[in-house]
């Protein structure tokens, strides 16, 4: 089927998807008995990171815990449970870090042991201060659990997920939390558990799962593609992409090739102590982050080889998985493949190249977009 047959059959194309997740319900994705972590709201946001770092997850709900003593004689069954204040992500984490970094007035240094050495003084005071003394931009919606079953999946990713706002845009999201009766999150649904879902059906998906990325259009509607300089300070490239409201972004080489990705996942075992790596150029970073060698930095040979935050993220990525990964796709690739490239890869962006021989980002796809494709023309 070509692009100019996929474009003007396009109800007939989504039809089958549509029909899917119309008729699952969202309950379908509820993980049984899911382990949610919590952070209380009285923990300092040292303390925060270090259980986020244990866990190694990037965020989690704040909650306000009942205070038995304040309530004097046993609590009713509701009164025992945590009630939900907000959501923390290690993006919020590092947006008040820069800009407890800026409240002297100075800027933030651009040189390596200057950055380092101001990092470091402003680190203690920064992960004393009170959690909820940060300002989180909500990434989350709610859904009553009990509404769960009834609640198609097609609803919750067009109203909650892609939660429509005034003058017709969108304000995204991507988790959904599940509360019950008492106020107490019970599940947790994300937008790559939706993926997932959809990854696995790729006989439910009807002519969509063969259709490529071309003859949908990809590459039509791409929008700008911001990327990162290899020297960059690594926060200063955070900075860049915090200012975009963006979690990721392609390293690009001076060549115009894509050479690796920075997102907000390399972080995923950051605490308070390890601040100071953030003033490392990417490439290094990135280097010791996945134990190689990587355009002239390699963890052979870095003074930070050895420290305690590189040392536990290669716990985490465990042995053998420690190549810089490209997460490519091209626009000949399925529209089924690139489900499966999320998935096997775990990533939330994928970055289209013309070739993979040549890989020149053209386009970014992310959850968000496969989203906003499989509900389109949904009625």
């Amino acid at each position: 089927m070509s692009t100019s047959d996929i474009k003007a059959n396009a109800q007939e194309v989504l039809a089958p998807v549509h029909e899917l997740l119309q008729k699952t319900p969202t309950s379908a994705l509820c993980k049984p008995k899911q382990d949610i972590v919590t952070l209380r709201q009285n923990l300092s946001i040292g303390d925060a990171m270090q259980i986020l770092a244990k866990r190694g997850i990037l965020s989690a709900p704040i909650v306000l815990e009942p205070d038995l003593e304040e309530m004097g004689g046993l609590p009713e069954e509701r009164e025992l449970s945590p009630q939900l204040l907000g959501w923390l992500d290690v993006s919020d984490i590092l947006r008040a870090f820069l800009d407890h970094l800026k409240r002297g007035g100075d800027l933030v240094p651009s040189k390596m042991l200057a950055l380092m050495s101001a990092i470091e003084k402003a680190a203690p005071s920064f992960i004393s201060r009170m959690l909820i003394t940060i300002p989180s931009i909500e990434d989350r919606n709610l859904l009553y659990a009990s509404e769960a079953g009834t609640t198609p999946l097609s609803s919750t990713i067009r109203d909650l997920f892609l939660r429509p706002s005034e003058g017709g845009m969108s304000a995204v999201v991507h988790r959904i939390a599940l509360f019950g009766p008492h106020g107490d999150i019970t599940n947790i649904v994300s937008q790559m558990d939706v993926i997932k879902f959809l990854a696995a059906r790729p006989e439910a998906l009807g002519p969509l799962a063969d259709a490529t990325l071309g003859q949908l259009g990809v590459l039509d509607s791409a929008r700008e593609v911001v990327s990162v300089d290899p020297l960059t300070p690594t926060l200063a490239a955070f900075a860049m992409l915090a200012s975009r409201q963006l979690a990721g972004a392609p390293v690009v080489a001076d060549t115009g090739d894509l050479i690796a990705n920075l997102s907000i996942s390399d972080l995923r075992t950051l605490t308070g102590e390890h601040l100071g790596v953030l003033a490392l150029p990417v490439a290094e970073f990135l280097a010791l982050r996945h134990d190689t060698t990587y355009i002239g930095y390699s963890v052979h040979t870095s003074s930070l080889a050895q420290h305690a935050y590189f040392n536990a993220a290669h716990r985490q990525i465990g042995p053998g998985k420690n190549d810089i990964a490209l997460f490519t796709v091209v626009p000949a690739t399925t529209f089924k493949g690139l489900l499966a490239k999320f998935v096997e890869r775990h990533v939330h962006r994928v970055y289209v190249v013309e070739s993979l021989e040549r890989p020149r980002v053209c386009a970014v796809i992310t959850l968000t977009d496969v989203l906003r494709l499989v509900t389109s023309l949904a009625t």
